[in-house]
């Protein structure tokens, strides 16, 4: 390919063809990119009730498993090989700090634009103390406390996350119709 070809391709156009191009283009460009806005919106909202339905699954797993009574037996190989299981009241006060700490995350997510995020480490999170409190305590009292601090959690975190993209999508929908005119 030589210079000067490349050159021919790089001339500037005369500026009612740029005009008519970019008039053209950009309106079916900007209902594309509203379009793909609200698609992504509708993922996001959909993202946190997948995660619902992830630790309601693992919620139900724990259950089930703690009613089977396993763990007494696996109680004592787990302090063979790790030592003293930690008290409940430990397990209560780290819960108890991981929850605060993640609300202050979650709260903090909502950024300056109002835009919540999602993580699902929130998930995780409460569904980790499952173990540990079925292995410390083996009546399963405490499994309605792990259970209602994460259902909270993905709560709060859904419930910004469906105000932010129901309010988003209806100022989308109006830039859209917006452009329609």
């Amino acid at each position: 390919m030589s210079g000067h070809h490349l050159i021919e391709h790089l001339k500037a156009k005369p500026i009612r063809e740029t005009t008519q191009v970019a008039t053209g283009s950009e309106l079916s460009w900007s209902r594309e990119q509203v379009a793909k806005s609200v698609e992504q919106l509708h993922v996001l909202s959909r993202r946190g009730l997948w995660g619902l339905l992830l630790f309601l699954a693992l919620s139900a797993a724990a259950l089930a498993l703690s009613q089977l009574n396993v763990s007494s037996g696996a109680q004592a190989e787990l302090e063979g090989i790790f030592g003293p299981l930690p008290s409940i009241d430990v397990l209560n006060l780290v819960l108890g700090v991981s929850w605060l700490s993640a609300l202050v995350l979650i709260v903090g997510r909502r950024g300056g634009d109002g835009r919540p995020g999602y993580s699902w480490h929130n998930v995780g999170l409460p569904a980790v103390f499952y173990p540990l409190y079925a292995f410390c305590d083996t009546t399963g009292t405490y499994f309605p406390v792990v259970f209602l601090a994460g259902l909270v959690l993905l709560l709060l975190e859904h419930g910004f996350v469906v105000y932010y993209t129901a309010k988003a999508i209806r100022e989308e929908t109006a830039r859209l119709e917006r452009l329609h005119d």
